[in-house]
């Protein structure tokens, strides 16, 4: 089985080594194990400047010495925005990341996080519904457009807090720049990921849903990831057997991982052994 968005204490909201993943990596029989540590280059953001890229390869190089049987890959979530993209785009040039992920957690120009509570309160609270979910959804359309990212994060991570406010709420409206997202993923060989935090939050489901991923497979996606969001080694592996068997039942027959920002097949059938949790 493959987990390929895992935090260590390499991003500042996580608790355990990357050593103490691989050891539970071999505990639940995991083949593959995806570190995808955050990266927070917006000047106001409260964990900017934190990734601390060097320390980060040496704990994977140790690891992977201490490890041969388990395929450890570094990866990076990138919170994004459109006024730090040529930041990112420095910062990325000539590291040896085996893939980087886009994230939308800010709104409002780096203003609003919609992935912590108090503040989405607030953002809730003065918006509609729809302001609030076509802002969220134009930025990650524009993370698409960048050009940057191998992969997309939680595509629908706003849903964390935003369905305590509009529990009812309806993707259908927004159609039109989903399925931009989606077309604009495809034509640059971007994976989707299928992240499993849902399961173990109040919304009870992936990010993003079952409706949008059957919506990204007629449009024609093939190329999907899977990934707990564990914060925690105890969280590893969490949900991916269900993230399997709901991407089999949609049609996806294969899942996509990555070396040095080159894409790696898997056949789906190959991760259909449960993980404890």
């Amino acid at each position: 089985m493959i987990d390929l968005h895992v935090h260590s204490t390499i991003s500042h909201d996580a608790s355990s080594s990357i050593r103490d993943y691989c050891l539970k990596a071999q505990e639940l029989g995991l083949l593959e194990i995806g570190f995808s540590e955050h990266l927070d280059l917006c000047g106001i953001d409260p964990h900017y400047g934190l990734h601390d890229y060097q320390k980060y390869l040496a704990q994977v190089k140790e690891a992977r010495k201490e490890f041969p049987d388990l395929a450890i890959r570094m990866g990076v979530e990138v919170t994004y925005l459109p006024s730090i993209q040529n930041k990112i785009s420095e910062f990325l040039e000539g590291k040896q990341y085996d893939f980087v992920m886009a994230a939308v957690h800010l709104v409002e120009d780096g203003a609003i996080s919609v992935s912590e509570e108090d503040p989405c309160r607030e953002y809730f609270s003065r918006k509609t519904a729809d302001e609030c979910f076509q802002e969220f959804f134009d930025l990650t359309l524009a993370s698409v457009r960048s050009g940057l990212f191998d992969a997309l994060a939680h595509l629908d991570i706003i849903n964390r807090y935003g369905v305590n406010y509009y529990p009812d709420w309806e993707w259908r409206p927004h159609y039109g720049v989903l399925r931009k997202i989606f077309e604009g993923m495809i034509k640059r060989d971007m994976a989707l990921e299928i992240n499993t935090s849902g399961f173990r939050q109040t919304v009870c489901r992936p990010y993003p849903e079952r409706d949008l991923l059957r919506l990204y497979r007629e449009l024609g996606g093939r190329m999907i990831t899977i990934g707990s969001d564990a914060h925690s080694a105890q969280e590893l592996g969490s949900g991916v057997s269900q993230a399997v068997a709901l991407a089999g039942k949609l049609g996806f027959n294969r899942l996509v991982s990555f070396e040095r920002r080159t894409v790696k097949w898997v056949d789906l059938k190959n991760q259909e052994r449960p993980a404890s949790g």
